[in-house]
């Protein structure tokens, strides 16, 4: 198994236009500590956590998180399981959605908004390239 077989297609919530450029995720950010505002770029790659951004982000601060086409939030009015802090969404293209923490530091993700398992084990398989989709 090799990274680009995990790479995700994300679509912002809101206006439903696809983010994922490659193995990168650009995202615009306001950091709620220092008042900043910038470009941030995730992995697209499920399970890595690299980030990569010029803003100064101190461990544990907070991230606001905003799709860069139509500028909507991607917070959800959730927190994070792990450390409280506040949960980001993103759509994946052909159903369901990423959820993860906006906490520098926090690795917390899910896969959610699936029926049933069905549907969960037919995204894998899609993002695994296996022939049992």
């Amino acid at each position: 198994m090799n990274a680009q077989n995990l790479v995700m297609d994300l679509q912002c919530p809101h206006c439903a236009a696809m983010l994922t450029d490659g193995q990168r995720l650009p995202l615009h950010a306001h950091v709620r500590e220092s008042k900043k505002e910038g470009e941030i770029v995730l992995s697209s790659v499920f399970g890595d956590h690299t980030v990569k951004t010029d803003l100064d982000i101190k461990e544990r601060w907070i991230l606001d998180l905003f799709c860069p086409k139509c500028d909507a939030s991607l917070m959800l009015a959730v927190n994070c399981k792990e450390c409280g802090g506040p949960l980001a969404s993103l759509n994946i293209e052909g159903g369901g959605n990423l959820e993860f923490c906006s906490r520098k530091g926090c690795k917390a993700h899910a896969l959610g908004g699936f029926g049933d398992v069905d549907q969960m084990m037919s995204l894998v398989n899609r993002m695994m390239n296996t022939p049992y989709d």
